[in-house]
């Protein structure tokens, strides 16, 4: 599907009443002389695309330069963007990135390193950095915000945790700091089939994004020192162990019925028709539960920090998409390129993004006007969360060990294995990869 400016600004059209535009951006600025070569960008079909539209159309009305863009279901992107960035000459000047497949894009040499067409460019303070993901290591194989840049954020979708306001007020309960805390709210909420005091996501595609707080959260990893180019496996740990069971008896003790089949939608649909008092889940969440049109629970939601054991850092699994520079395609349009993406990603910009529904890609925005405006009241919890986003799966083989471990923890939420089985026998299976696949790590142990 192709959107050249003239099918873009129709379709947003319909996706955007005036008044909703206007109160997004308020009056359009003059339009400048175009001094850069039109572009095209490679970009998933998403809840959050309208969004990304109108940046560009406030982009190509403030600049008068041209971006069109190629919208592809999410299942295609990662084959289009591999045909292009290993042809002669690319079709896209942009590719968007998902932070799963940022490793083997990254490691295949595909992109343009940013300061290779800009020396001086740096990602200014207040940009996310998603445990460094923006950057590559080619020595160590990882992640590392010290080595070259090759990414700049287009969506920052991180976890929150979310629960309901009024039922909070009315049972006199506080926002959970420590895990516990969150399972005894659970149990106080619970009051099933009228009400779920927590409502997991233990899909099989969907438990690892988030099962990784809970992990990390009890001060566990799933490697020894990745940044350091050690992937030795460390997932059956004790305090993995801990994550592991609480993450099971939320579902247990205030959960609804089978729990492992329960994805994104179906957590969301649970929430926003009151089914569900708490949940963790992305942020691109909000709009659909503070959509009257959708939900039954607009203006009762509340969103915080996502808990951790005691003494323990807090985290949330990162989900965020990535534009990369193609290194197939002209000097002028990777300069292009650059200049779209310095401009989105100000400060000024990134309010607006989020006034139309975006997810900003910073974490600095709680001093803009979007503070005062109880609209964005999540803007707090996303900021808190953001600064703790992580990646959990930084290597080249990301994908096919996500498959490994989700199978082994589904398999646990549903009382086929133990949790001790499950970590036990995913660490073994990850180990496997990873030395066919070359890496020098220990043998995991065994709980």
């Amino acid at each position: 599907m192709h959107m050249k400016s003239t099918d873009r600004r129709f379709a947003r059209s319909l996706r955007l009443t005036a008044a909703a535009a206007t109160l997004a951006f308020g009056l359009a600025a003059p339009a400048l002389a175009a001094d850069q070569p039109e572009i095209r960008m490679l970009i998933n079909q998403s809840p959050w695309l309208n969004s990304f539209i109108a940046m560009v159309d406030r982009y190509e009305d403030e600049t008068g330069n041209k971006i069109e863009l190629d919208v592809t279901p999410f299942g295609g992107m990662l084959e289009k963007t591999r045909n292009s960035l290993r042809s002669e000459e690319g079709n896209y000047d942009i590719v968007n990135i998902n932070a799963s497949g940022a490793a083997e894009i990254y490691a295949g040499g595909f992109l343009k390193p940013i300061n290779e067409i800009d020396p001086d460019f740096t990602l200014p303070d207040g940009i996310i950095g998603f445990g460094g993901a923006a950057y590559w290591n080619a020595d160590t194989h990882s992640f590392d915000p010290d080595s070259t840049l090759y990414g700049i954020p287009t969506n920052g979708n991180v976890q929150l945790l979310y629960y309901r306001k009024d039922l909070y007020e009315e049972k006199g309960l506080k926002v959970p700091e420590t895990w516990d805390e969150l399972l005894a709210n659970a149990n106080a909420l619970n009051d099933p089939p009228k009400i779920y005091g927590f409502v997991p996501r233990a899909s099989r595609d969907s438990i690892l994004y988030n099962f990784t707080p809970y992990l990390l959260g009890y001060g566990a990893t799933f490697f020894k020192d990745p940044q350091k180019g050690d992937y030795s496996v460390t997932l059956n740990s004790p305090e993995g162990l801990k994550a592991l069971e609480m993450y099971i008896k939320l579902g247990q003790e205030a959960g609804p019925p089978n729990p492992g089949a329960i994805a994104q939608a179906e957590l969301i649909q649970l929430l926003s028709t009151g089914k569900g008092a708490q949940a963790i889940a992305v942020a691109a969440a909000v709009a659909p539960l503070e959509d009257p049109n959708s939900s039954i629970v607009a203006g009762k939601i509340g969103t915080a920090l996502i808990p951790a054991e005691p003494g323990q850092k807090h985290y949330s699994a990162a989900g965020q998409w990535y534009a990369g520079i193609a290194g197939n395609v002209p000097e002028d349009r990777q300069q292009a390129a650059l200049a779209f993406m310095k401009w989105f990603i100000g400060k000024d910009q990134q309010v607006a993004y989020v006034e139309a529904s975006g997810i900003p890609v910073r974490d600095d925005l709680t001093d803009t006007a979007l503070a005062d405006d109880a609209k964005y009241d999540y803007i707090k919890a996303f900021s808190e969360n953001a600064k703790n986003a992580v990646m959990n799966m930084p290597l080249i083989e990301g994908t096919e060990l996500k498959d490994v471990i989700s199978l082994y923890l589904n398999r646990a939420v549903i009382g086929e294995i133990t949790p001790t089985e499950a970590l036990n026998g995913a660490a073994e299976d990850m180990n496997k990869i990873l030395v066919e696949a070359g890496y020098d790590v220990t043998p995991p142990g065994s709980l």
